[in-house]
C-alpha cells in the first residue's frame, strides 16, 4: 500500500515500497511518464537479495503534490525529507529514464550519504553534443522544443491527457507503435501492458499531471550541475538497450564519457530493457554493495 509523508514545506508525497522491507535501502526515481509502479520491475529480484525499494511519486502524480521548482536540485530536498523521515542514513539510488537527473541529483548533494548509483536507459542532459542522435525526428522535435517552452509543452501533455481519458488502452497502444520493435515485442504482454496503464493513470488523472510533466521536461536540457563534477569515488552503473527508441544509445555512450567513475553495460533490448534484465541489474548492485567491484 503506498505511504503518505509530508515533506518540509508541508507538501504531501506517495511513496510505495517494493522488495525487502527489512533490506538495505535503495531509492528508486521513475521515468517521465511514469510513476512508482515502474519499481516492480525489479522487485522480485530486490527481495531475494535483502533490498528495500523506496520509491516516491514525483511532484504532480498520483497524490504526490505538485510543485513549481527552479531547478532540479530542489528535488533533492525531498530525498532528504524522505531519508530523515524513515531514519535512513546510507543507500543506494536508482534512475529510470527521466529520473535520471534525480539519481544524479542526489549523487552531487549527498554524495557522502550514497552507496551505489543505478541508471537504466537513463536520459541525461540534453547539453551533451550529439546525445540526442538516432532519437527519432518526431520525438526529437518535441523533446528540443518542450524542454525550452514550458508553455509549448504543457499544451501537448494536456492534449495527451485528453487522447489517454477518453480511451486509456487505444492511447498506450498508439503510444507502443511509435517504440522500437524490442519494446512493441515486450508491450505484447499483458502484464506488461497492465503495469504500464498503472504509470498512465498515476500521471494523467491528476489534474496537475501535465504541469508536472512539462517542468521535468525543462530540466532535461541542464541539469544544474555539471555532470563531469560528480563525486569521482563514486561509480555510476549504467545499462541501456541497444535497440532503444526513446533515449538512444548514444546517450548512453556521451554519459559514460563524461562521468569521473562508471561502467557501462550496453544490452539487446529495447527503453524498457530493465524488465528483462532485471537479474543483471540486482546482481551487479548487490555486488558493489557487497564491495565486490
Amino acid at each position: 500500500m503506498p505511504l503518505m509523508f509530508n515533506m518540509r514545506t508541508g507538501r504531501a508525497l506517495e511513496v510505495r515500497e517494493y522488495g525487502d522491507p527489512g533490506g538495505r535501502p535503495i531509492f528508486f526515481f521513475h521515468g517521465l511518464i511514469g510513476s512508482h509502479h515502474q519499481a516492480s520491475y525489479v522487485a522480485d529480484q530486490a527481495r531475494a537479495r535483502g533490498l528495500r525499494i523506496i520509491a516516491p511519486n514525483r511532484p504532480g502524480v498520483g497524490e504526490s503534490e505538485f510543485i513549481e521548482r527552479a531547478s532540479l536540485l530542489e528535488a533533492v530536498d525531498d530525498l532528504e525529507d524522505l531519508a530523515e523521515a524513515l531514519r535512513i542514513d546510507d543507500f543506494s539510488v536508482i534512475g529510470i529514464s527521466g529520473g535520471t537527473p534525480y539519481a544524479l541529483a542526489a549523487l552531487h548533494r549527498l554524495g557522502d550519504r550514497i552507496r551505489t548509483v543505478t541508471v537504466l536507459s537513463g536520459m541525461g542532459p540534453a547539453r551533451l553534443g550529439g546525445a540526442l542522435k538516432g532519437m527519432d525526428r518526431r520525438r526529437r522535435l518535441f523533446f528540443e522544443l518542450g524542454s525550452r517552452s514550458p508553455k509549448l509543452a504543457r499544451q501537448a501533455f494536456e492534449q495527451a491527457r485528453a487522447r489517454y481519458k477518453s480511451d486509456p488502452s487505444r492511447f498506450l497502444k498508439a503510444l507502443v507503435r511509435t517504440w522500437s520493435i524490442s519494446d512493441q515485442s515486450l508491450f505484447e504482454r499483458e502484464d506488461v501492458f497492465n503495469l504500464f496503464l498503472k504509470d498512465l493513470q498515476q500521471v494523467f488523472e491528476p489534474d496537475s499531471g501535465p504541469a508536472g510533466l512539462a517542468q521535468e521536461l525543462g530540466f532535461y536540457r541542464n541539469y544544474g550541475f555539471a555532470i563531469e563534477a560528480l563525486p569521482a569515488d563514486k561509480r555510476v552503473t549504467l545499462w541501456q538497450g541497444l535497440d532503444d527508441a526513446i533515449v538512444p544509445p548514444v546517450m548512453a555512450w556521451r554519459l559514460a564519457q563524461v562521468l569521473p567513475n562508471r561502467e557501462a553495460h550496453l544490452v539487446p533490448g529495447g527503453h524498457f530493457v530493465a524488465i528483462e534484465v532485471a537479474d543483471q541489474v540486482i546482481e551487479r548492485l548487490d555486488r558493489q554493495l557487497d564491495g565486490r567491484f
